[in-house]
């Protein structure tokens, strides 16, 4: 079994670590709220020369729809290298989203806050 680990924050929030293909890493909130990818702030996808490929129609909060910017993220996720169109943000905020948890078993441990990802 591979696993990706991480910690439950002084908010309680999930957050893990995305790692691109390049070495670079980002900490990410996990939120199953979210069923994308990754949303990752637009400064970090453009140091790390992204490749944009265009605008989705996406369904925001108390169902605001909106057009947000996308591309193309290499990442090593579960000792997997794969390429992956991610969402940008024009913010600070950086979210893993359940599209990423596919076939995989999430563990939240709020008492010791862990965070496990194991497939």
């Amino acid at each position: 079994m591979v696993e990706e680990k991480g910690i439950v924050n002084e908010n309680l929030e999930a957050v893990l670590q995305v790692r691109l293909t390049n070495g670079a890493t980002i900490e990410c909130v996990l939120d199953t709220g979210f069923n994308g990818s990754i949303l990752l702030p637009r400064e970090f996808v453009e140091t790390n020369a992204m490749l944009f490929v265009g605008r989705e129609k996406v369904m925001m909060v108390e169902e605001i729809s909106t057009e947000i910017d996308t591309a193309i993220a290499e990442v090593n996720w579960l000792d997997e290298e794969f390429s992956i169109r991610i969402f940008i943000s024009e913010t600070n905020e950086s979210l893993i989203g359940t599209q990423m948890l596919s076939d995989t078993l999430l563990e939240i441990d709020y008492k010791n806050r862990t965070v496990k990802i194991t497939k």
